[in-house]
């Protein structure tokens, strides 16, 4: 059994469990294998037929899309959408070809009263829609296999149902290219034991093995609620960050409905960490998660505050010695507190608790020096002074109650309700709590005009509205941010902290505070960020860093991994979890510890407990999984340390290790070793801009191999300066040794840090002996297994290991940086899907290939002939803009009067109607699409691409037409979000922003620098019933000075449409679909069969009007310049 002997108890008892339980025997469980492995084949070749099948169909498609049908076009899109999600079925098949489970659980359902026999795997694997093959490993009844032992147990149904089950048998198997190996039942071997063999295998292996392996404390983790936040503490090697990425996974099969991709955020403290971490999501089923530094997390939410030519982002560099006392209290949460009260004396000022009193005569209207109007009587007893002074003092006096007659004062708001409101809205800025409240001071003095004895009349009101509006202050909160926290940061000078005055360069504590300031003084408009946040290597980030996230990211649920052992930062950092338990948790709940150890061997365990004990801090006790291996080498070398190292690297290469470390103190240090060393032997990219985790020899400083594991690790020359003996440094040589799997080395010349050299204080020898012994002494039912080398299929030597990055197929894809994907940043997500840039090519006569990237569509040859009327400098550039070229490419038949023809005079009115309400009651916002319901029906905005906005509108009981299927531009993912603020809802994408008047339900279109570029009029949407009995809908638009144009059909000119009504459409030829043109750089392209009218004069308004129905749809567009018209990247998939 490949080094583990099983007891003569075991075998019995596993002898005695095949007998009363069927299916259980060696011969019946290699039929079961053999019989799933046949659905599996058949699956796969169902799975290439349809795939080979719709790549045929697509090439023939693409070989006759010059015919320019647009039925065509949509039916390439969804075929290519069904070909991707074969192929991607394709793949998960063909992976379940080597292994398609790896684990079986038998019991009686107490519940349906039968007995189940349930094979777990990778996927789910099904014969047929009835017959369930393997079930999914996130499948609730899983965690039977994960967690129970045998016996009466439960597990947890979907909607929290607990069902009662009774454990006959939970069996692993080890299989391997199809074959069984060997399985193991939980009464013959333990669990922990089972691991060993795992463990032993190298990084690569190890990894392919995570998802059998789960054990029940991780399984815990994974399966908890998305809905409440969680504390994970991890000693190094548990799983911590393996156990984040398939809670993520685990959530998103089993609250499908509830989370989306895209509403999860992973935060780390470096880009290498990331890569390394979201490498495994792609085999867990898991695509389009966000990733980002903390540091990148702040910059995003400062939104447009933040000015990245004028501003900097200081690394926040693990392990720096020169953080100084400033470094240890910014990020604290005591200074979050100061930055609290900072802001909450700012608002005190900025919004007095006073109440606001209204002097009737004060605004009295009348003539006075033969001049008409609104005067204030209190003045009346004050000479000869002059009209405008006597106004001048009126205004003053409104505003700041200078009357002293009490009886005649009228109390609008007290400052008990002032006080109130302030206090019942924490969430909401100082500048929101302004708006608001201005708000309701107009309100209730709109509410006096109406119920009070006191006649006013309507020069009165304006008057006394004019004097009363923006009493609280301004709608725009007109201070920087930036000045505000230089400010707080003299005013913490002055209290005697010694903190430097930040100018242009910002590091993670600073944009913390400046985030903070954001979100608590100046937001207006609130953006819907992630509903869950799993950050790791969770204690490199101060109290300041938590407490400034949790206020700016609201309605959110977080997953916090990490180890205080583990906080190499000198003075930030967490060394417990404190304070963010109170911060994060209700009562305590959701803290979670993994103690057992399952990364390094037990010689390694023992040499990094001894240097942690060198340190006066406590830690968590760890627990490694017994596996012995080799002692840990710790040499001197007082010539040659790079060629020593070299050789060392080589003779790892040799055995088979696939990745291996040399860890150096500075960035400067490894960056230096890292040159040196390539001239001896292939050294990967090292780069920090630029490196990412891969296999080979890497040669990273220690703040950089947080969180990563290599089968073998060289700490190169940590000697008495480098490393002295002290709390933070023990740390952070503790982390740099516990990154090896299965061997390391330590090369010194001679100066060798007393954290390894000197003996552990005498204090501290009975705790180390007690680990010790608990490693030792732990209890095995089986001989503990000696690690044996790697088998090398391949000398490692003959890789290309300098900017090696393996294929998808590779094994170790897992932790390897996705093929395709580009630097990790806030929001990048990696690409899963293949282009058909065949589409974009113009010439018929080379036939395209699907499996390419997408290409640029070639610059036209000529412009077709334009009448002289149109022929100006940005008429022509729109002709020649890819734009105009792509609408020429999605067409579809019509029917219907000509292109360019006259309307009729009864069709430019819409019909009479009642009071059309479109004010926004509720929104909604979906995966792709943003949803604001009025009275009269429902606004659908879908993000195609960062320049392309589908805007659709269908009456009350008519929203089943607003399918986002066959879209002109096929099925589209685009990155973006929407704010809503008390007046209107914004969706904004890269290149545009939407705002939705709330009360209206009017668009107003803008680029993404807000600059307006069309506005729909209040009375924005109908839908009617024309004279000839069909349905017609109606867009009005706000147009003052503005020229419009709309390309030709079929190459025949274009035309001008100022001062007139035309059918844009194409009629009974088969041409473009409408299009709309506009000097100031948008277009409007109508998706629709039907006539349209595009209607530009004054006596008749501005508006487009479909014909025959019954709902509005239509794409927005926009280009980032005027020269390029409305540049458009037409992916087809």
């Amino acid at each position: 059994m490949n080094g583990i002997v099983e007891e003569q108890e075991g075998e019995g008892m596993g002898a005695q469990k095949e007998a009363a339980i069927k299916g259980t025997s060696r011969s019946e469980e290699e039929a079961y294998l053999k019989r799933t492995l046949e659905v599996v084949k058949t699956n796969v070749k169902n799975y290439e037929d349809d795939v080979a099948k719709m790549q045929e169909e697509i090439d023939e498609m693409l070989d006759h899309y010059h015919d320019n049908d647009a039925e065509v076009y949509t039916l390439l899109s969804n075929t290519i959408t069904m070909r991707d999600n074969m192929a991607h079925a394709l793949h998960r098949n063909q992976k379940a070809l080597k292994k398609p489970y790896f684990g079986r659980i038998v019991f009686y359902d107490e519940s349906f009263r039968r007995e189940e026999s349930l094979y777990i795997g990778r996927g789910g694997i099904a014969r047929d829609a009835t017959h369930q093959m393997v079930v999914d490993w996130r499948a609730p009844v899983a965690t039977a296999y994960y967690e129970n032992g045998l016996g009466k147990c439960s597990y947890l149904a979907p909607e929290g149902r607990e069902l009662p089950i009774d454990l006959k048998l939970k069996r692993t198997y080890e299989i391997e290219g199809a074959k069984l190996l060997d399985y193991f039942d939980t009464e013959v071997i333990a669990n922990d034991e089972l691991l060993t063999k795992y463990l032993a295998k190298n990084k690569q292996a190890v990894l392919g093995e995570i998802i059998a392996t789960i054990q029940k404390e991780q399984n815990a983790v994974i399966r908890k609620s998305p809905f409440h936040n969680m504390i994970v503490q991890g000693v190094a090697g548990s799983g911590k960050t393996t156990v984040a990425m398939h809670r993520i996974s685990y959530i998103l099969y089993n609250y499908a409905q509830r989370f989306k991709p895209d509403d999860f955020y992973i935060v780390g403290s470096n880009r290498i960490l990331l890569e390394y971490i979201t490498g495994v999501l792609p085999d867990l089923d898991v695509y389009g998660i966000r990733q980002m530094t903390m540091e990148q997390l702040f910059v995003r939410l400062l939104y447009e505050d933040w000015d990245e030519k004028r501003y900097k982002v200081r690394d926040n560099v693990q392990g720096n010695r020169h953080t100084g006392a400033q470094g240890s209290i910014r990020g604290t949460g005591f200074w979050f507190h100061e930055l609290e009260t900072f802001c909450a004396a700012l608002e005190k000022e900025a919004v007095p608790e006073k109440s606001i009193f209204l002097n009737p005569r004060q605004f009295v209207e009348g003539i006075r020096d033969g001049v008409a109007g609104v005067f204030d009587d209190t003045f009346m007893d004050m000479g000869e002074e002059s009209a405008g002074d006597r106004m001048k003092g009126a205004a003053r006096g409104a505003l700041q109650d200078r009357s002293t007659d009490k009886d005649r004062k009228i109390e609008i708001l007290s400052g008990e309700s002032i006080a109130d409101f302030l206090r019942q809205n924490p969430a909401l800025s100082i500048q929101a709590k302004i708006n608001l409240l201005n708000e309701r001071l107009l309100i209730k003095i709109k509410d006096e005009f109406l119920k009070s004895g006191i006649r006013y009349t309507e020069k009165e009101q304006k008057a006394i509205l004019k004097a009363y509006r923006g009493r609280f202050g301004k709608r725009v909160w007109k201070r920087s941010i930036y000045d505000m926290y230089r400010d707080f940061l003299r005013k913490q000078q002055e209290k005697g902290y010694n903190v430097e005055t930040a100018e242009q360069e910002f590091d993670i504590y600073d944009l913390a505070a400046l985030a903070y300031l954001y979100k608590r003084v100046k937001e207006t408009e609130v953006i819907s960020e992630a509903h869950h946040v799993v950050i790791d290597e969770a204690q490199d980030f101060g109290m300041m860093a938590y407490g400034a996230l949790n206020f700016c990211i609201k309605d959110c649920t977080y997953t916090v991994m990490g180890d205080v052992s583990q906080n190499i930062h000198f003075g930030y950092g967490l060394n417990d979890w404190e304070e963010l338990k109170e911060l994060l948790l209700e009562n305590g709940s959701g803290f979670e510890v993994l103690k057992k150890s399952y990364r390094n061997t037990v010689e390694i365990s023992e040499f990094a407990i001894k240097i942690l004990e060198h340190g006066s801090f406590s830690s968590y006790p760890s627990e490694p999984i017994i596996r012995h291996g080799n002692p840990v080498q710790v040499k001197e070398v007082t010539n040659g340390l790079i060629e020593e190292t070299a050789r060392q690297c080589k003779s790892w290469l040799e055995k088979g290790y696939g990745t291996i470390a040399v860890i150096c103190r500075s960035i400067q240090d490894a960056g230096k070793k890292a040159r040196q060393l390539s001239k001896m032997l292939p050294v990967s990219d090292s780069s920090l801009e630029k490196a990412v985790f891969s296999e080979g020899v890497m040669v990273l400083p220690v703040s950089y191999t947080k969180g990563l594991e290599f089968d073998a690790v060289l700490i190169l020359d940590p000697d008495r300066e480098d490393y002295p003996v002290d709390d933070g440094h023990a740390r952070l040589l503790y982390v740099a040794a516990t990154r090896a799997l299965h061997e390391l080395c330590v090369l010194h010349e001679g100066n060798l840090t007393g954290l390894i050299a000197d003996p552990v204080p005498e204090i501290k020898k009975e705790s180390v002996r007690k680990k010790i012994s608990i490693i030792e002494k732990r209890p095995t039912r089986i001989p503990t297994v000696r690690e044996k080398t790697p088998e090398k299929a391949k000398p490692a030597t003959q890789k290309p290991f300098a900017g090696y990055q393996p294929s998808a197929s590779s094994k170790s894809s897992a932790v390897l940086k996705p093929s395709g994907s580009g630097k990790v940043s806030a929001g990048s997500e990696p690409s899963t899907r293949r282009k058909a840039s065949a589409v974009l090519k113009d010439s018929k006569n080379v036939k395209p290939v699907v499996r390419t990237e997408p290409a640029k569509s070639p610059a036209r040859a000529a412009k077709v002939g334009v009448p002289e009327i149109v022929r100006e400098d940005w008429r022509d550039k729109f002709y020649q803009s890819s734009l105009t070229d792509m609408a020429s490419r999605v067409r579809r038949p019509q029917t219907g009067p000509v292109f360019a023809d006259m309307p009729s005079t009864e069709k430019l009115r819409p019909m009479g109607h009642s009071r059309i309400d479109l004010s926004v009651k509720w929104i909604r916002k979906e995966k792709n699409s943003l949803y604001l319901q009025s009275r009269y029906g429902m606004l659908r905005l879908c993000p195609v691409e960062e320049e392309i906005v589908r805007v659709t509108f269908a009456r009350q009981g008519m929203e089943g037409r607003l399918s986002e299927e066959n879209s002109v531009f096929g099925k589209r993912e685009s990155f973006w979000m929407y704010k809503e603020s008390g007046a209107c809802v914004e969706l904004l994408t890269d290149a545009l922003c939407l705002q939705v008047e709330k009360a209206t339900g009017a668009i107003k279109y803008k680029n993404r620098d807000k600059k307006l570029l069309l506005t729909e009029k209040s009375d924005s949407r109908q839908i009617d019933t024309g004279k000839d009995g069909k349905e017609r809908s109606w867009l009005f638009l706000d147009i003052k000075k503005e020229h419009f144009y709309t390309p030709g059909m079929n190459g025949r000119g274009g035309l001008a449409l100022d001062g007139s009504a035309r059918y844009i459409s194409s009629g009974k030829e088969k041409g473009q679909m409408p299009f709309l043109l506009s000097e100031r750089g948008y277009g409007i392209l109508v998706a629709t069969d039907e006539p349209v009218i595009f209607c530009n004069l004054p006596a008749y308004g501005s508006w487009l009007c479909v014909e025959g129905e019954g709902f509005m749809d239509f794409y927005f567009m926009v280009g980032k310049s005027r020269e390029n018209s409305v540049k458009l990247k037409f992916h087809t998939s």
